[in-house]
């Protein structure tokens, strides 16, 4: 059961490092949005409101929704799909040790446990490389010799060809995976994109406070409320 407790592992690991990430995430939020806030009253109190309120206005807040929510989407699609790529590396490697272990019992004379020694060892190294603390590159050096063993155990299967096919097929879509995780850790959406982003929040926070606004406290709960969401999904995305 090694693979389920590494998996159980890196689970811990990584909502320890979420919880975190998320904390941050709120802090730096809550500081953007109070400046904005502070912004907007020392406008007021200066008479430095110069933009009045008109329909172009809503046009701007509603390009810059769409645009965040076509950028969500495309973040959503990945963060899904990578939430259930560990339990599938953690299966295969799990299915691929007990298949190893089984040819001790089929064949009585042969002794297939270096092989899953060396799964152990390869397990291992995806859990450090999935908490970043190991390269891609390192984690193949790792995969090589884990399937040169995984073959030498295959070959000891003299009469079995089909357990052999599965042997192999596993590691085949071990491999798949960490190239799937890899590409999904160094796909991002043109940088020009996030540009246009942050320049629609920015202008849009702008336009809000040097709007003009008899009703300071009305004006601060709309440029909360609004800069508030913008600010929070823009780094959530980023």
């Amino acid at each position: 059961m090694f693979a389920l407790g590494n998996l159980e592992r890196f689970g811990a690991n990584r909502l320890r490092k979420a919880r975190l990430q998320r904390i941050k995430l709120l802090l730096r939020v809550f500081s953007l949005v109070a400046l904005i806030a502070a912004a907007k009253v020392a406008v007021h109190r200066f008479g430095w409101e110069v933009i009045q309120l008109n329909p172009l206005f809503t046009t701007l807040v509603a390009s810059t929704v769409f645009l965040l929510g076509f950028l969500l989407n495309g973040v959503l699609a990945d963060y899904k799909e990578s939430e259930k790529l560990p339990a599938e590396l953690a299966t295969g490697l799990e299915v691929l040790s007990l298949e190893i272990k089984a040819i001790s019992i089929q064949y009585p004379d042969s002794d297939g446990y270096f092989a899953a020694t060396e799964i152990t060892f390869f397990a291992e190294t995806i859990v450090e490389w999935l908490l970043n603390r190991v390269s891609t590159s390192d984690l193949l050096k790792q995969y090589y010799p884990c399937h040169r063993a995984v073959v030498k155990a295959a070959i000891l299967l003299k009469s079995d060809p089909p357990l052999k096919a599965r042997l192999l097929g596993e590691m085949a879509a071990i491999l798949k995976l960490v190239n799937r995780i890899e590409t999904i850790r160094e796909t991002s959406f043109v940088k020009l994109v996030y540009w246009l982003a942050y320049a629609a929040i920015g202008l849009l926070c702008g336009g809000l406070i040097l709007m003009e606004n008899t009703r300071l406290h009305e004006a601060i709960f709309f440029i909360v409320v609004i800069s508030l969401m913008m600010i929070f999904l823009i780094s959530l995305i980023g």
